[in-house]
């Protein structure tokens, strides 16, 4: 597992988040009341917990067909 941050999105979306592997996707997609919150690399990173997380910023959201 490995913890980034996300920046934008939904307003009580949690900011760091946990995405399995090691490697940084293209894309991390969070499931969200009824949406997909997509999220891209934003190229930075920023010091949680003093720990350097690689930052996602929001994209674009869709709505989870059922």
């Amino acid at each position: 597992m490995r913890a980034i941050v996300l920046r934008g999105g939904p307003a009580g979306l949690l900011r760091v988040h946990h995405i399995a592997g090691t490697e940084i996707p293209e894309k991390v997609t969070v499931a969200y009341y009824g949406l997909h919150v997509h999220f891209v690399p934003a190229g930075d990173v920023e010091v949680v917990d003093g720990e350097e997380l690689p930052v996602f910023r929001f994209s674009y959201s869709t709505v989870i067909a059922e």
